[in-house]
């Protein structure tokens, strides 16, 4: 049963992910002949993350993994389906810049861009004449694989929280999560003088 809310941990980012998508558009650019969004390596970032996690069929928030603990409680036949005919998209091929691609490899290539992608590191890059991950994912895919990587992450991530609807239901548990109650403070030490533990309850957090 731990693959089940470890799962739900994970599809609380997706679904965050998925929520931060439209309000985070950038303007359109011609890059390498491309129209594309500036900003959608960015937008796509905190998606990428947690979608990354839960393709991966060994991590512990895999989905595969809570399907399956999901079908050993209940029937799941809707979304069972729903990642059959994602997992059959991709590992159907594509033609990019002029050869035939798997559709999972181009989604691979673009979740590890947009999760390691960051814009000042990028722009730095490039005005060192050194490439990043992004500059390494366009290189080897071309523009092209961009629009349709970031298409893929989307699909995924809708099937993700299709199975996570799922388990809220099974478990009997609110679709979107709670935010986890914040650890209380470990009680003060006995042996700590009374001077030192006031001092540390109404200290500045930073010096002015």
């Amino acid at each position: 049963m731990s693959v089940l809310p470890a799962y739900r941990r994970n599809a609380v980012h997706v679904r965050t992910g998925l929520g931060g998508l439209d309000a985070q558009a950038g303007k359109l650019q011609v890059e390498g002949g491309q129209i594309r969004d500036a900003n959608q390596m960015e937008r796509f970032k905190r998606l990428a993350i947690p979608v990354r996690r839960a393709l991966k069929s060994t991590d512990r928030v895999s989905f595969a993994g809570a399907l399956d603990a999901l079908q050993a409680i209940r029937p799941a036949a809707a979304v069972a389906a729903k990642w059959k005919t994602l997992e059959t998209e991709l590992d159907s091929t594509v033609n990019l810049g002029g050869r035939k691609l798997e559709r999972r490899a181009v989604l691979d290539g673009f979740l590890n861009a947009a999760a390691f992608y960051d814009q000042l590191e990028h722009d730095r890059a490039r005005s060192h004449d050194r490439t990043d991950e992004y500059d390494n994912f366009i290189h080897e895919w071309g523009t092209a694989a961009e629009g349709l990587g970031a298409q893929l992450t989307e699909e995924a991530a809708r099937v993700i929280v299709a199975l996570d609807d799922e388990i809220a239901e099974a478990l009997g548990e609110p679709k979107i999560l709670p935010p986890p109650e914040k650890t209380p403070p470990p009680p003060p030490d006995p042996k700590e003088p009374l001077w030192k533990r006031v001092w540390m309850l109404i200290k500045p957090d930073s010096p002015n």
